[in-house]
């Protein structure tokens, strides 16, 4: 059986390349992880890190003015990205593959749009 996601079928061996992608797809997500991780601390680091926020007032100012809308597209796009990485190896798997092998990979391609 072979599964990624919610994407599961029974009886069905993976090919060398379809082994790989999927392999691909992992460091894929793990990096997707990181990035939005990274990108979650800017706020911190930009707000209380940042030379001239000596004081409370001063970092309470910079929260308020922060730009938070910003800050949440920045954020939700890294997910954005990620599933956008993942839909081009799995749309590509599907033009190499064929059966149930194919059929995995469209659902693939398919759950990370």
């Amino acid at each position: 059986m072979a599964s990624l996601g919610y994407c599961k079928i029974d009886d069905l061996k993976l090919s060398a390349n379809s082994s790989n992608a999927i392999s691909e797809i992992s460091d894929l997500i793990g990096s997707g992880n990181m990035l939005s991780i990274v990108t979650s601390t800017i706020p911190l680091f930009q707000i209380f890190l940042s030379p001239g926020k000596g004081t409370a007032f001063e970092a309470t100012v910079s929260i308020r003015e922060y730009d938070w809308e910003l800050f949440g597209n920045a954020l939700s796009a890294t997910g954005k990205i990620t599933r956008s990485r993942i839909f081009n190896v799995a749309y590509s798997q599907e033009f190499y593959t064929y059966g149930k092998e194919q059929e995995f990979w469209r659902c693939v391609s398919e759950a990370s749009k």
